[in-house]
């Protein structure tokens, strides 16, 4: 039988199914403005700051999982500066911002990675299964669709090629304006999660492939672990 808990312990339980509940609402906003963000792209940046922050202050301080902390803080203050670096560069640099696109994806994919793989490792710390927890496993899954998005995007600023030219928005130069690609990207990589479709692959282009199937791989991973996690509580609680 479980011992009851303290209040500081309900304290932080109640902070972080609330931190569940916030970040599942930043990022299912951050995919609902995407159509915005073709004609403001600093809509995108300044959303994917907020959930940096949500997932850092909210989750991260009240989080039962103790391992790592430090790496997250660092990955995720990285990652925000970066962002800031990178949209200035992209604006003033391009070229350079090119460059520095690589950067930008590898610190935010660890970031995002790190969020999800302490995620996965809090719910199964849970007590029980709430709402507020649901709401947590949600939030983990559309965080891989749009970390998708980075991956996506930058293939497209290095490799335009692999992208179908018939699948991005009409009257926009990828080359010339990379930031108002985003959007498309973070929708073609939702579209590989959900297995919709690969359409942003031209034919004959293996790099689009690999990228779209490896984000498709990790969404039916994350659902298999949270299939695993939800039935081995119930058994848990029918065991004689």
């Amino acid at each position: 039988m479980r011992k009851p808990f303290t209040p500081e312990e309900k304290q932080r339980i109640r902070r972080r199914h609330r931190g569940y509940a916030y970040l599942l609402a930043v990022v299912a906003v951050a995919v609902l403005i995407q159509p915005l963000a073709l004609n403001w792209p600093l809509l995108t940046s300044m959303n994917s700051i907020l959930m940096a922050m949500v997932m850092m202050v909210f989750l991260t301080r009240n989080s039962a999982v103790r391992a790592h902390k430090r790496w997250l803080y660092g990955l995720g203050t990285s990652a925000i500066l970066f962002e800031v670096i990178w949209l200035v560069c992209m604006v003033h640099l391009p070229s350079l911002a090119k460059h520095l696109s690589l950067i930008h994806l590898l610190l935010w994919i660890l970031f995002i990675g790190l969020v999800i793989v302490r995620k996965v490792q809090s719910l199964m710390l849970e007590p029980y299964v709430t709402p507020y927890v649901l709401m947590g496993a949600c939030s983990g899954y559309l965080l891989i669709g749009y970390a998708g998005g980075f991956l996506l995007h930058s293939l497209m600023i290095w490799h335009p090629a692999a992208v179908d030219p018939a699948y991005l928005p009409a009257g926009i130069d990828p080359i010339a304006h990379p930031l108002k690609i985003f959007p498309t990207m973070v929708c073609a990589s939702f579209e590989a999660l959900t297995t919709l479709g690969n359409g942003v692959s031209r034919a004959g282009q293996l790099g689009g492939r690999v990228c779209c199937l490896t984000i498709a791989i990790l969404g039916q991973l994350y659902v298999a672990m949270l299939i695993g996690l939800i039935l081995g509580r119930f058994q848990q609680g029918v065991r004689p």
